[in-house]
Formats: structure tokens, sequence, C-alpha cells
């Protein structure tokens, strides 16, 4: 019998419509690819989407942690790592690694819940996935999953509402869409003159098709250190809150 692939590689190749006016790719379209290859590592691995739901199962992402040296921009080929690295608390863990040009430019973890598709509520990983960290690298970022800050008086806030092609496979608002929206929610002035180096956020409830969402900005604890955080006015819900980190954009 093959042994499973426990480092999955994928490349790809940045597209124009990952970009923004600089050339250089968007944190969503970067999200898409770790999203991705996770997925299809995961169905090798015979614990896809598709494997949980005949158990009445799925994955969910819960926590994202990543660090950008150097962005990929248009037309680059960059190579997508990731590997599972155990269970931290409920979570499963997975780290990912992006290389450019023979250079490591992006590291990140995450943490995911199994979730019940009928109670909506997590399921506890197993010893098999606890014990994946016996046979993959170590992890790339020393992260407990820690709660992120409170967020003080936003200096910046919007609506959005959540449409039908922000849904994914769980019919809920997909996490990538969160990572746009609270980016979106930053002062311009923040997005033009400076570059995301690191983005850490905390997934804490679902959003439905036609839910009304509030993204809210705020400085966190230095002058290149942003809080986001998203909630639902109807009920009051906190639905994810984030924390990036910036630093001065080189000249093209």
């Amino acid at each position: 019998m093959d042994q499973p692939v426990m480092v999955w590689r994928e490349g790809v190749r940045v597209r124009a419509y990952e970009v923004g006016p600089d050339g250089v790719a968007r944190m969503p379209a970067l999200c898409d690819w770790l999203q991705e290859a996770a997925g299809n590592h995961a169905s090798a691995l015979t614990w896809g989407v598709e494997n949980l739901q005949q158990r009445r199962l799925t994955w969910v992402l819960a926590r994202l942690h990543l660090r950008v040296s150097r962005w990929p921009r248009w037309r680059d080929d960059v190579t997508v790592q990731t590997w599972p690295s155990g269970v931290v608390r409920a979570f499963a863990v997975r780290e990912f690694r992006i290389d450019l040009d023979d250079e490591s430019v992006v590291v990140g973890t995450s943490g995911w819940v199994v979730m019940d598709t009928g109670s909506r509520r997590p399921v506890r990983p197993g010893a098999a996935l606890a014990d994946m960290v016996l046979t993959t690298p170590p992890r790339v970022l020393d992260d407990g999953f820690e709660r992120l800050p409170e967020l003080p008086p936003a200096a910046s806030a919007f609506e959005v509402r959540v449409g039908r092609s922000d849904l994914d496979l769980n019919a809920h608002a997909n996490n990538v869409r969160f990572v746009a929206w609270a980016l979106d929610g930053l002062p311009a002035a923040v997005a033009d003159t400076w570059t995301l180096g690191e983005m850490e956020i905390d997934y804490r409830a679902e959003a439905r098709e036609g839910d009304l969402l509030m993204v809210e900005a705020a400085a966190g604890e230095g002058p290149q250190t942003w809080l986001h955080r998203i909630t639902r006015p109807t009920d009051g819900r906190e639905l994810a809150r984030a924390r990036t980190r910036w630093r001065p954009r080189q000249a093209r």
C-alpha cells in the first residue's frame, strides 16, 4: 500500500484577478491558495470534507495566523506547502509555507475544528489526527491560539450584507470573505502607505446569507498594529476578530 503524502505541495501562478493596483497579490487570494491546498491534502489523507460529510461532520477554520516577508506579484510562480501538525486543545492544527524563487516568503499556522452539521457544535478531534504530528515537520509558528485583544473604540466602520456569492460548502460565509471585509475596514491611509506583514484572525461564529454585519477597525498596541472586529448587530454576536501588523511600503 502506498504511504500517504504527509507534506502536500501545489504550484500556483498569481493571476491578474488576484492582485491589486500595485500588481501585488491580495491577502484574500493568498488565503484561497492555502484553503485549497489544505482541502486537497485532507482529501488525500481521507480526512476531506467529502469523507466527513458521510458522518454528518465537516471542517471549519477557527484560527489563522500568517506572516508575510515578501508578497508574490502578478504571474509569479509560487509553491504552497501544507501539513498537519497535531492537536492544540480542540484545534486540529495545520501548517503552511509559500515559497517563491527558492525563498520561504509566507509561513502560517491554523486551527480547525470538526463540526457536527446537525447540531452545529464542535466535536473533539480524535487520536488519529493528534498522531499525525509524529510523521510531519514541526510547526512554523509557535502559536497557542490565545484570545486576541478586545477592540477599543473604532476608528472606522462600515456595514456589509452577506450575499449568496459569499457562501461556501457549509452554506455559511466563507472564512476568506471575513479576511477581505476586515481589511476593507481599514482607513485608506493605512493600505495606501503600509504593507501587511502579519495577520491573526479568530473565527467565533457563523454568518448566513442575508445577515447584516458591522465591520470595525481600530489602532492597536503601536502605530503599525490594527485590531478588527466583525459583529452581527441584530443579536450582538461577535463573529470574528483579527489583528494585523504593518510595515512601511517599499518603493516600486
